[in-house]
């Protein structure tokens, strides 16, 4: 890979990484006054199938503990790929939370998830930072793979 796209992709990496962090600061509220329940009750609401409904009957019972489990999800998986720490598991897991966020608003099911400005590219920008070795450049991953192959060898 040449140097050039591995800058690149540490850049989308850093970019989607603060994408994550910069919701991820507005829900620290949420550890002491988790605020997701009413947001399920409006997604049911407005649900563009059952499929979507059923699922949100399923998770909003857990609605406090979903809550902390975002905040925390985007705060840490965003801090990781900033730093391009366990890139390939941060944007694994990333893309299954983005996706899960998608799926319960509705979003997916929309005309504009497909030619919108976010959506179904965004979420394509996880399967390319998981296979594509962004954490190489400009992140921890590259240093410390760097610092092992320069490590002797356990017998």
């Amino acid at each position: 890979m040449s140097p050039r796209l591995q800058i690149a992709l540490g850049l989308l990496r850093i970019a989607t990484g603060i994408s994550l962090l910069g919701p991820g600061l507005n829900k620290l509220g949420w550890f002491a006054h988790p605020a997701l329940e009413p947001i399920l009750a409006n997604w049911a609401q407005h649900a563009p199938n059952g499929m979507v409904v059923r699922y949100l009957h399923l998770v909003a019972p857990h609605h406090a503990g979903l809550a902390r489990i975002v905040a925390v999800g985007e705060l840490g998986l965003g801090t990781l790929l900033v730093l391009g720490f366990f890139t390939p598991v941060a944007a694994g897991i990333a893309l299954f939370m983005v996706a899960q966020f998608h799926f319960a608003s509705g979003a997916m099911f929309q005309g504009s998830y497909l030619m919108g400005q976010n959506g179904l590219v965004y979420l394509l920008i996880f399967p390319v930072l998981v296979t594509g070795r962004a954490g190489v450049a400009l992140g921890l991953d590259g240093i410390l793979g760097r610092s092992m192959r320069g490590a002797p060898r356990p017998l």
